[in-house]
């Protein structure tokens, strides 16, 4: 080989053949490895989560939230608690099996038709209707009106992702897997 050239001995207790002997166990404990770092990452989301906090920080508030108090994407909590990960022969996925999942992290445009709406009231003795709605099964008039088309602007939270501490804590989990292993 012309040029320089650089010769490492190493012994079997270098730091650097320890290191090279874990990396040769990796292929067996590597699911376990795809595992730890998909539970890490579902947790930091649902701790940002839970602070109305995203990917690019702070969520704007939705309507909801301020009208009634609460937490952003929280009402129920059923988006976030669907986060989940699955282990992949190649690495790890994160995400949810909800469908709304996607407006609600990349935003967009939701459209209502126009269509016909049915209203309930209850009929007094002499024939007035109340103002006040009632349920179907509570009414007996009932009225129909055509209902206006309209467009909610759903705005992007981004929820799924890494961002700088994930990726601090996936490499923790790797260097700890990788010193555990000896």
């Amino acid at each position: 080989m012309a040029g320089v050239v650089i010769k490492i001995d190493a012994d079997g207790e270098s730091a650097v053949m320890q290191a090279l002997h874990c990396l040769s166990g990796l292929e067996e404990t590597q699911q376990r490895l795809f595992d730890t770092i998909g539970q890490t990452i579902v947790s930091n989301i649902r701790n940002r989560w839970t602070q109305g906090e995203g990917l690019e920080g702070k969520w704007r508030l939705s309507g909801r939230v301020k009208r009634e108090g609460g937490t952003t994407l929280r009402k129920t909590s059923r988006l976030m608690d669907s986060i989940t990960h699955n282990v992949l022969q190649s690495g790890v996925e994160i995400g949810t099996d909800l469908v709304y999942g996607a407006i609600h992290h990349f935003g967009g445009e939701i459209r209502h038709e126009a269509r016909m709406r049915r209203t309930y009231f209850r009929q007094g003795r002499d024939g007035t209707v109340g103002n006040r709605f009632v349920r179907k099964s509570r009414s007996n008039f009932m009225q129909e009106s055509m209902g206006k088309a309209y467009i909610i602007n759903m705005p992007a939270r981004p929820f799924l992702g890494l961002t700088e501490q994930d990726e601090q804590d996936v490499l923790n989990d790797i260097v700890e897997h990788l010193t555990d292993e000896r």
